[in-house]
């Protein structure tokens, strides 16, 4: 028998079991912080999110950027319309199926996502050094399992 398998699972008593306060409440402060961080290089929140999503080495389709930022590819049209005035990419038809559109970053575009990446590197830099380096990996994973959860509950009702 491994250690792993003497320690009794933890259980549940005596935790706080409200998430969804602290979450909005981190949800709404984090963006607020780099809406104003991101102003600094004219962008504007949601298109971060957005160029981060495009490949800069190869094209992405409408529907798969929509997936990953579990937004309706409607959305993701009306945002690509801002990217598009801006300079930042453009749309391309898919030569064998004319329904699908595919999204390129220019190369202007490339260069503001290097600069939204620098701002969130940055950002990310300042908060972990508030954190002690053993709670990291914990509050990571215990972050991303959250995400992960409401992900799937939000493709579902779409």
């Amino acid at each position: 028998m491994t250690v792993a398998e003497m320690t009794p699972e933890p259980t549940c008593e005596n935790v706080p079991d409200n998430l969804i306060r602290p979450l909005l409440a981190l949800s709404r402060s984090t963006r607020q912080l780099i809406s104003l961080k991101l102003a600094e290089i004219g962008v504007v929140a949601g298109q971060d999110q957005l160029l981060d999503a495009i490949d800069p080495h190869q094209r992405r389709g409408i529907c798969e950027i929509a997936r990953e930022l579990s937004v309706r590819p409607s959305t993701v049209s009306k945002m690509l319309d801002s990217l598009e005035r801006r300079g930042w990419c453009r749309r391309e038809m898919d030569d064998a199926d004319l329904r699908r559109t595919f999204v390129v970053l220019t190369e202007d575009g490339a260069r503001v996502r290097s600069e939204v990446r620098r701002v969130w590197s940055a950002m990310n830099d300042d908060l972990t050094r508030q954190i002690p380096c053993a709670d990291r990996p914990a509050l990571s994973d215990a972050l991303w399992c959250i995400e992960r959860v409401v992900a799937g509950r939000l493709s579902r009702l779409r």
